[in-house]
């Protein structure tokens, strides 16, 4: 419902500027102004700062760009929703929205603002944070590994390659697995000391281990943003993704791939070892194997079956036991 006296700020955010649509209900004031504090303070926070009427800066999730605007304005107490970009692209193809221009994104960005429910952003809080980015710069080591190691492999099947260039990349290899395994210490000690609880009944899913669990608490913030498991998934991009019209055309369903490509990738390796140790999920694939479904598609069956699981553990905080006659009830808010 609209309300009176009420002004959302749609924000289209780019590297070094943002696009902003100014809306009251009826008409938009478009301003365009450069990605700085300096800017942000005279524009945004100065103008709306004392205003009786209610304002809500509203933006997309767009990778890393939108997280300072998020935090400066939040600290100046300002409201903030940010908004999923699949989201976004759905409200604007409901209004049968052509144009794709930095005014009109912010535009519809403003629109669903005032006219749908939002959810506020709450910050995160320093240990998450930093957390987040530990794994994130695990996760980009373990990829410089990868790349070196096929250079590596390219090196030694030329004819006559040197062996002081293939001294180099084992020095470089040996390097960056040092510090792999540094990061992942420094992740387990952050989760033993700030995140206890969580740690714990994340580690009694068979198959959820350290890098896992620091993306749930991480990525999700443990879940305390989300009502339901279906959200979650949704957020990250592993929902099931049917494409059926009529009763001609059906398509094989796939995944969304609108979301966190590191949670997805976490949490698919995560099945691949759930499968192995865990009974409840080799079952569920197993079955749907015998179904006719992929590996692929059987094993993000099983990711998504680890994430309702994971969100039942911390919702309830109850550790996850396989034989615990009530696990519907667990992931009935699921």
């Amino acid at each position: 419902m609209a309300l009176e006296n009420k002004i959302t700020v749609g924000v289209d955010v780019a590297k070094d500027t943002l696009a902003a649509s100014i809306f009251n209900g009826q008409i938009h004031e478009y301003i365009l102004l450069d990605y700085t504090q300096k800017a942000i303070n005279k524009e945004f926070i100065k103008r709306f700062k004392n205003l009786e009427t209610s304002v809500v800066f509203v933006m997309e999730a767009t990778g890393i760009y939108h997280s300072k605007l998020a935090y400066w304005l939040y600290s100046a107490g300002f409201d903030i929703a940010i908004i999923n970009p699949l989201i976004i692209k759905r409200y604007a193809q409901m209004k049968m929205s052509r144009v794709k221009t930095d005014k009109s994104d912010c535009a519809i960005i403003a629109e669903y603002g005032y006219k749908e429910e939002l959810q506020l952003f709450k910050p995160k809080s320093k240990e998450t944070v930093t957390l987040g980015n530990l794994l994130k710069a695990s996760e980009d080591f373990l990829h410089q590994k990868s790349i070196a190691l096929s250079q590596r492999h390219a090196l030694m099947h030329q004819a006559d390659y040197s062996k002081e260039i293939l001294s180099f990349y084992n020095k470089h290899i040996k390097f960056i697995t040092q510090e792999i395994l540094r990061l992942k210490k420094k992740i387990e000690l952050l989760l033993e000391q700030h995140f206890t609880n969580e740690y714990e009944l994340l580690s009694s899913i068979k198959g959820i281990g350290i890098m896992s669990s620091a993306m749930i608490i991480s990525v999700f913030d443990s879940f305390r943003n989300f009502d339901n498991a279906k959200q979650a998934s949704s957020f990250v991009g592993i929902a099931p993704a049917p494409y059926e019209s009529g009763t001609s055309v059906k398509k094989r369903g796939s995944i969304s791939k609108q979301g966190n490509t590191l949670a997805r990738k976490l949490l698919y390796m995560a099945s691949l070892s759930g499968v192995q140790s865990n009974s409840l999920l080799k079952q569920q694939y197993e079955r749907l194997l015998q179904n006719g479904k992929s590996k692929k598609q059987a094993l993000i069956a099983v990711a998504h079956k680890l994430l309702r699981i994971a969100f039942g553990v911390l919702k309830h905080n109850e550790p996850f036991s396989i034989n615990y006659i009530e696990e519907r009830k667990m992931l009935k808010i699921c």
